[in-house]
């Protein structure tokens, strides 16, 4: 059985050859030069978005503002190399890209000296069961995975619930996109998340509605504390 799988992976690289998102030489999706070159962002309050280094917490003004308690984003989405990778393992269906935004996450955490609380559970934003069928997959469950691999996390995946399917996000406005994600996420297991501090997962942080629609629903099922944490913002 190993055998195959060498000789499919050999086929799969000699019929789409891996190609950096950054300089697009081939070789690997991302080489150590372009890595090298990420520029990353200090943890930032989720709400006002000042400086919050170390921790990424919501500073005290904003803290009535918001159901989550501190904010975790390592790179801007407008930096071509993130948007690539992201873009390619959710629309092109390259699962290998997981393991290098779970790494990078990974070494953000690092470079900041910043400690997840441990035993935390770790919640990838669900997507609906029509959206995942379709993809096949859900893109943040993958990095999750990943991500928890080598920590105390806890991966949680079927705690939090998308019970309905919603418009795309992207040419809505703030307000339009409230009343389009008002509702949508459930506890399936509440008893899971009593008095636990969860950390939310997503790829991207747009407006951070969704992020707070999630965030609230736990807290209102009885999670303690919410943190956020996405690749990009």
């Amino acid at each position: 059985m190993n055998k195959l799988v060498r000789i499919k992976a050999i086929l799969l690289d000699l019929l789409f050859p891996c190609f950096c998102m950054g300089c697009k030489k081939e070789g690997s999706f991302l080489c150590q030069h372009c890595r090298s070159l990420l520029k990353t962002i200090p943890p930032t309050c989720f709400v006002c978005h000042k400086l919050s280094w170390p921790s990424g917490r919501t500073c005290d003004s904003c803290r009535p503002k918001t159901a989550i308690y501190a904010f975790l984003s390592p790179f801007s989405y407008g930096d071509e190399a993130i948007k690539e990778l992201i873009h390619h393992l959710k629309y092109n269906r390259v699962r290998g890209l997981a393991e290098i935004l779970a790494d990078l996450l990974k070494d953000y955490l690092q470079k900041y000296k910043i400690w997840l609380p441990k035993e935390a559970l770790l919640i990838p934003i669900p997507l609906h069961k029509t959206r995942q069928r379709e993809r096949g997959f859900n893109q943040t469950e993958l990095i999750a995975k990943v991500f928890t691999s080598e920590t105390s996390l806890i991966l949680a995946k079927d705690v939090l619930i998308k019970t309905k399917p919603t418009k795309s996000q992207i040419e809505l406005s703030s307000e339009e996109r409230r009343k389009n994600l008002s509702g949508v996420f459930t506890v399936s297991k509440p008893q899971e998340i009593q008095g636990k501090t969860i950390i939310l997962l997503d790829d991207v942080k747009t407006t951070g509605t969704t992020l707070e629609e999630a965030a609230t629903t736990l807290k209102s099922a009885g999670a303690k504390r919410v943190w956020a944490m996405t690749v990009a913002h």
